[in-house]
């Protein structure tokens, strides 16, 4: 039997941020307690107040709960969220970082 592991990292200005391993299916309320505990204070360690968050348009990202937890952020001036066009893999800075992994190995 193959075992999934899914993790969860992040990184911006040349560092790498918190990397979190996903317990079982990532719900939106799972993505909202790391979008808490991870996403937003690596963002702030990494970049700074005002750091610009990126994600795609998956619907636990989009969920009301975890868009009004990201626009409250946006509100006090913590972060940006950045709009993401939908079907826009060339956009996603983990795309490019896997390509890179890939030719390199």
């Amino acid at each position: 039997m193959e075992m999934t592991v899914i993790v969860w990292g992040c990184f911006g200005a040349g560092k790498i941020g918190d990397l979190y391993h996903v317990q079982g299916i990532l719900s939106q309320h799972g993505y909202d307690s790391m979008l808490q505990r991870h996403a937003v204070p690596s963002g702030q360690r990494l970049i700074g107040h005002g750091f610009t968050f990126q994600q795609d348009n998956d619907p636990k990202h989009t969920s009301k709960l975890c868009k009004s937890y990201l626009e409250r952020k946006q509100s006090a001036g913590i972060m940006t969220v950045m709009e993401w066009p939908p079907q826009s893999p060339d956009l996603n800075p983990t795309e490019l970082l896997w390509e890179e992994l890939d030719s390199d190995v």
